[in-house]
C-alpha cells in the first residue's frame, strides 16, 4: 500500500494518519476533515488526505497553496514546490517540454512541473492515488464557469456584486482584528476599489504604498488618491542601482525557490518594497496584504463576437496574444507539442455552444486556471516569504458566485466595473474619478475594416514596438535594472525582436542566471 512521504514546511497541520491541510492562519479546518467538508466550506484550503483506499490532493479554487507530488515506488512524495519532491526522487532535471511552454507564458501548463517526474494539483481540483495499484485520477472539482444570468439588468447585478464585495470585506476585518491591512496601491481600478472600501468602513489600521523611482507617474497618481481618501500612503523608492544590488545577493534565492514553486514564473513586482516595509518594520509580523487581484476580467472575445461559428482553434487564436506572447512567438508557442496536448485537455472542460457566453466562459476559465492561479494569485508566495499573510477578497467564492451569474452585456467588457468603481470612490473621497473617459466597448465595421487595412502597412506595429523598447530600457519602476547579464543595448534589440522583460526573466531563471550563483535548476536536459 502506497504512503505519504510530506515534504511541507510547518505552515501545513498534520497527524499520525499522514494527512495534512493548510487554511488561512488563524483559522481551522472542518470537522471531520473531508473532501465534502472542506468544499461546502468555502474556505480556502490545500490538503492531503489519506483513506484506506486512496490518498486524495485536494485546492481551493484558487490554488490557495500549490502542491506538488510524485509517485514514486510504494510512496507518494508530496511538497509545497516541485523542487523538494524532485530533490526526493534524485535529483532536479528540467522536463524539456515544460521548458520550452514556459520560456512563452512564464507557467507550464495543466498539472505538469518545470522538473521531471513531478507533479501540481491544478486549482479547484482533487488528484486520487490508488494505494493498491498507483493509479492516478484528476476531477475538476471547481471552476469558474459563467451560468444562467440571474439578473434582469446591469444595476442589479452591480448591486449585488457591490454587497457581496461588502461581505468578502467584512469578513477580512473581522479576521484583521486591528492588524495592519496593507494595500499596494496604483492608478488602476482594482486597488483604488479597495482603498475606497478601507476608507469608507473606516478599518482603524491601514497602509497604502507604491513602488518604484523616486517621483514615477504612478507613485503621483497614487499619493493623489491616497490623500483624497485619507489613508495613510507611502512610497517604496529605490534607484536602479539599489534594486539590482538587492535582487543580486544570494540570499534573494530562497526567494525565487519559494515564489516559483518550480512551476511559474516567480512574481516579482512588488518584491523589493515587501522587503523594506518588513525590514524597517512599518509591516510587522502577521500584516495582511489585499493586492488588487480579481475575479474580473475582460473578455477578450472581441474578435469572435461577430463569427457565426466559433471553434477551439479560434477561441485559442483570440487568448494566443494574452498568454503567450513572452517572446513574440505566440503563433510557435501554441504549436509546441505539450501545449497543443494541454489545450485539448482543457477544452474537454469547457463546452463551446456557439453563443457567446460559453465564448466568454471559456476565456475566462483559462485565464483563471492558468495565468490568474499560476502567476498573478501567486504573487502571495512573496507576502508569506517575509512573514505576511495576505487575503484576496475580490476572489472569495461569494463574489465569484454573483459574478458567474452576470448578464452578458456587463461583463462583456469592464465598463460596468470600472462606473462602480468611480461611484464608490467618488462618494468616498468627494473627489472626481481620476480615470479616462469610457471608451467603446464595440468597434464599428468600419472602424475594424480601418484597423485591419492600417495593420497590413506595419506602421501601427512599428511605433508600438518603438515605445515598448523605449519604455523596457528605462523602466518606470525601474525592472530593467533586473534584467541581468545584459547591456542596455542588448536588452534594445531584443526587445525590438519581440523579447518581453517578462522573457528575460524567464529565460535567465532556468538558465540559473537570474541571481548570479543560485542553483535551482541542473544544466542537463530531456
Amino acid at each position: 500500500m502506497l504512503t505519504v512521504v510530506p515534504h511541507l514546511s510547518t505552515r501545513w497541520t498534520g497527524d499520525d494518519r499522514g494527512q495534512y491541510v493548510r487554511v488561512k492562519p488563524g483559522s481551522a479546518p472542518p470537522m471531520p476533515l473531508t473532501p465534502d467538508a472542506l468544499r461546502r466550506s468555502g474556505r480556502l484550503f490545500s490538503a492531503v488526505l489519506v483513506t484506506e483506499d486512496e490518498i486524495l490532493l485536494l485546492t481551493d479554487h484558487l490554488r490557495s497553496w500549490p502542491l506538488f507530488y510524485a509517485v514514486h515506488g510504494e510512496t507518494v512524495h508530496v511538497g509545497e514546490d516541485a523542487f523538494s519532491v524532485a530533490d526526493a526522487l534524485g535529483g532536479r532535471m528540467l522536463e524539456a517540454g515544460a521548458a520550452a511552454e514556459f520560456l512563452h507564458i512564464g507557467f507550464v501548463l495543466g498539472d505538469r512541473s518545470l522538473l521531471r517526474g513531478v507533479h501540481q494539483v491544478p486549482a479547484g481540483t482533487t488528484v486520487r492515488i490508488d494505494r493498491a495499484t498507483g493509479a492516478v485520477s484528476r476531477q475538476l472539482e471547481r471552476r469558474l464557469h459563467l451560468r444562467d444570468p440571474d439578473f434582469d439588468s446591469v444595476d442589479s447585478f452591480t448591486q449585488a456584486f457591490a454587497e457581496a464585495l461588502d461581505a468578502a470585506m467584512a469578513q477580512l476585518y473581522e479576521r484583521a482584528d486591528g492588524r495592519v491591512i496593507a494595500l499596494p496601491l496604483s492608478a488602476g481600478l482594482d486597488s483604488r476599489l479597495l482603498a475606497a472600501l478601507l476608507a469608507r468602513d473606516r478599518y482603524p489600521n491601514v497602509m497604502t504604498f507604491t513602488y518604484g523611482l523616486p517621483g514615477n507617474a504612478e507613485a503621483q497618481a497614487s499619493a493623489r488618491i491616497a490623500e483624497s481618501l485619507g489613508l495613510p500612503w507611502r512610497q517604496v523608492s529605490h534607484t536602479p542601482e539599489q534594486l539590482r544590488l538587492a535582487w543580486t545577493d544570494p540570499s534573494t534565492e530562497s526567494f525565487l525557490r519559494e515564489a516559483s514553486g518550480g512551476a511559474s514564473l516567480p512574481h516579482i513586482q512588488d518584491w523589493y518594497a515587501m522587503r523594506a516595509l518588513t525590514a524597517d518594520g512599518t509591516l510587522p509580523p502577521g500584516s495582511i496584504v489585499i493586492p488588487g487581484h480579481t475575479v474580473v476580467s475582460s473578455a477578450k472575445d472581441e474578435q469572435l463576437r461577430h463569427r457565426r461559428e466559433v471553434t477551439p482553434a479560434a477561441v485559442v487564436d483570440s487568448f494566443r496574444p494574452w498568454h503567450f506572447s513572452l517572446r513574440s512567438r505566440s503563433r510557435r508557442a501554441v504549436r509546441l507539442p505539450s501545449v497543443i496536448h494541454e489545450l485539448q485537455n482543457f477544452f474537454t472542460e469547457v463546452s463551446l455552444g456557439g453563443d457567446r457566453r460559453s465564448t466568454m466562459d471559456a476565456l475566462r476559465w483559462f485565464w483563471q486556471r492558468e495565468r490568474q492561479a499560476k502567476y498573478i494569485l501567486n504573487s502571495v508566495r512573496g507576502y508569506e516569504h517575509v512573514g505576511l499573510e495576505w487575503a484576496l477578497p475580490m476572489h472569495e467564492l461569494s463574489v465569484w458566485e454573483v459574478y458567474e451569474a452576470a448578464p452578458d452585456g456587463a461583463i462583456a467588457s469592464r465598463e460596468w466595473y470600472r462606473q462602480m468603481t468611480e461611484e464608490i470612490y467618488s462618494a468616498v473621497s468627494g473627489e472626481p474619478a481620476p480615470t479616462a473617459a469610457p471608451r467603446s466597448t464595440e468597434r464599428s465595421l468600419a472602424r475594424r475594416t480601418a484597423a485591419a487595412a492600417a495593420k497590413c502597412t506595419g506602421l501601427p506595429q512599428l511605433r508600438s514596438r518603438l515605445r515598448t523598447v523605449r519604455a523596457v530600457v528605462d523602466h518606470p519602476l525601474g525592472f530593467d535594472s533586473l534584467i541581468t547579464g545584459a547591456t542596455r543595448r542588448e536588452v534594445a534589440v531584443r526587445t525590438a525582436a519581440g523579447m518581453t522583460p517578462l522573457g528575460e526573466f524567464a529565460e535567465r531563471f532556468l538558465a540559473d542566471e537570474w541571481v548570479p550563483g543560485s542553483s535551482l535548476f541542473t544544466s542537463q536536459h530531456d
